[in-house]
């Protein structure tokens, strides 16, 4: 009796201090009712000790460590901090790999492997995780074995909400997918590294595709088959999914998929007055309509008042050219594309009227034809000053002494050194529709060629004349004339005799003339003649005899 007053005043203390009740609620009720044993139940057995071969460590996050607040986690007990139950034996939590959406319940099918969390609150919080085995089944405490293996994920948590709940009675509960199963998947057909490859039910097949090395050479993108388990078949667009970011064209992972990556049926390359150039399959119309909206459809440069061209391979081999014009309306014409086609739309540049400047201009390379080519449109009144400025320049490999405008098959020489160099506009020429303006590269080497041993282009030395050159290419040959009848060609074209101190330029080009007949030549030609005169002269001593 002496009890009753005791307990009534800590029920008052307990009453006006709310964050004490708050964060003693196992104390609390302990105190309301005496006969409740301050021994843990185990989530287990429903008794106050673990299950065999299981103690309350092997049951709990490492040192106690509550996922959810960060401290340390309350238990049911008193004396407990275990936050987190399990009716079996749970491997360490590995973290998730990033995910694209959150995981769909109606569509994500639980198998093998995966970990599920059961969350309890209220007067008591605590957690249970809960594994998927081989059978596909999963142990609940007190409550019994479920058959969860090929249920989504919102069929299992209604089954677990209606079978678990009333064995936990005043306690909120709900069910979380916590880990989610590995597997493995086939990958096969045109991809580097065919093969078996470990994928999780939140990973696509995109992602399968990059372990196994990447698509092959002549890999679909466009028609890569995902097939079931069960017999069905899914399909991915990874272009469209590439280009579009739309997951619907790259679908989940499940277990025992065989993804087969097929070869292209039908390709063809697109380049032009479109926003996205480049080679693209077909799978739907195959048509030019198809080719332009993967190419990102046409540009605002288009031009509609020249065709497009289709070069297409022909049966004998050959390749052969289709112009295929614009509607009335200016609407994509109804083109069919056959396999490895090559069509490019029009550009309203190609209409324009254009002049070219080629050679050593700035950032041009020699070898490279591209950069030291620019095709620049035609404004009237256009000069050489003029175009140069509008590419940038002279490069420094230029021989400004030896520029010129190719006009209707004729060269019109252009002093570049006083236009460029002395900055002397009287030395600029006006430019007409059509020209050409050529700023050819300066040439350091000597080429010597004709009757020579080794004919061929010679590094300059300023100390050098027209001998050593001369001996640098072997010397002269046989049939070669003497020293003095070598020619000198200037870069500028001038044409020069020799003479023992003249100055070779760089640039120059050695000419060693040949003879018309060598000595040994000559002489079997006068024995020939001497063998005729002598046989005449026989002939006529025999008949005059």
């Amino acid at each position: 009796m002496q009890s009753k007053p005791l307990r009534r005043a800590v029920a008052v203390l307990l009453c006006v201090q709310p964050t004490f009740w708050v964060s003693n609620v196992a104390l609390a009720q302990t105190l309301a009712d005496p006969r409740q044993s301050t021994r843990r139940p185990s989530a287990t057995t429903g008794e106050g000790s673990s299950p065999p071969g299981e103690s309350e460590d092997d049951l709990s996050e490492p040192g106690g460590f509550d996922l959810e607040t960060g401290g340390e986690a309350e238990g049911i007990g008193t004396g407990s901090r275990a936050a987190t139950r399990s009716g079996m034996s749970v491997p360490a939590i590995s973290r998730t790999p990033p995910i694209d959406e959150p995981v769909d319940p109606d569509k994500y099918i639980l198998g093998t492997g995966d970990v599920l969390e059961l969350n309890f609150w209220g007067l008591q919080n605590f957690r249970m995780r809960m594994i998927v085995d081989v059978e596909g089944r999963a142990f609940v405490p007190k409550v019994g074995y479920f058959s969860l293996a090929g249920k989504t994920l919102s069929q299992a948590r209604r089954l677990l909400r209606e079978s678990v709940a009333r064995y936990y009675p005043r306690l909120g509960f709900d069910v979380t997918l916590a880990e989610p199963r590995t597997f493995l998947v086939q990958v096969v057909d045109d991809v580097v590294r065919p093969g078996s490859y470990s994928a999780r039910a939140i990973e696509r097949v995109s992602t399968l595709i990059t372990r196994a090395g990447g698509f092959g050479k002549d890999a679909s993108r466009r028609r890569v088959e995902i097939q079931r388990r069960d017999g069905t078949v899914a399909r991915a667009d990874l272009l469209l999914y590439t280009q579009t970011g739309d997951v619907k064209h790259n679908p989940f992972l499940l277990d025992g998929d065989v993804v087969r990556v097929p070869y292209e049926e039908l390709a063809a390359t697109i380049d032009g007055a479109v926003n996205r150039p480049g080679r693209y399959e077909l799978i739907g119309t195959r048509d030019l309509a198809e080719l332009v909206e993967l190419a990102g459809g046409l540009a605002p440069r288009v031009t509609r008042k020249l065709p497009i061209t289709v070069v297409r391979r022909a049966e004998n081999d050959r390749q052969d050219l289709t112009l295929v014009e614009f509607g009335e309306q200016n609407p994509l014409p109804p083109a069919s594309i056959s396999h490895e086609d090559i069509v490019r739309i029009p550009s309203f540049e190609e209409l324009q009227q254009a002049v070219m400047v080629v050679g050593a201009l700035a950032g041009a390379n020699a070898a490279d034809e591209v950069s030291s080519t620019r095709r620049l449109t035609f404004v009237k009144g256009d000069s050489v000053r003029t175009l140069l400025e509008r590419v940038g320049g002279v490069g420094p490999l230029a021989d400004l002494h030896g520029g010129y405008i190719l006009r209707q098959g004729k060269s019109v020489p252009v002093d570049l050194n006083a236009l460029v160099a002395l900055r002397d506009m009287k030395a600029d020429r006006p430019v007409d529709l059509g020209d050409t303006v050529v700023v050819p590269f300066k040439r350091r080497t000597i080429l010597v060629q004709g009757a020579v041993f080794k004919p061929g282009p010679y590094p300059y030395n300023p100390n050098y004349g027209v001998e050593q050159y001369v001996a640098l290419a072997g010397g002269s040959s046989r049939n070669a004339q003497s020293i003095s009848n070598v020619r000198v060609v200037s870069p500028s074209g001038e044409t020069r005799k020799y003479k023992r101190d003249l100055k070779v330029e760089p640039g120059s080009t050695l000419v060693v003339p040949e003879r018309n007949f060598s000595r040994p030549e000559l002489v079997q030609i006068a024995i020939s003649i001497a063998g005729v005169l002598l046989s005449g002269a026989a002939i006529v001593i025999s008949t005059r005899k």
